[in-house]
């Protein structure tokens, strides 16, 4: 399956994130090997240095004039 995002895009957490973590701007870093769920997931970081893997739905394109 091809991936939905890629390296280098940054990318905003879907509407179910936890409140601290909302509006913050994310940076796919790596695109993980798909799983049992046939999907892949991916590592994204944020500027203050967190990161998380996540599945796509768990996130959506930031827009054009986001800020990393």
């Amino acid at each position: 399956m091809q991936s939905t995002f890629h390296i280098g895009q940054l990318v905003r957490l879907s509407e179910g994130a936890a409140d601290r973590e909302k509006g913050r701007t994310y940076c796919v870093v790596n695109i993980v090997p798909a799983g049992t769920e046939r999907l892949p997931a991916y590592l994204i970081k944020n500027m203050a240095g967190g990161e998380k893997i996540v599945q796509p739905k768990d996130i959506k394109p930031a827009s054009a004039h986001a800020l990393p």
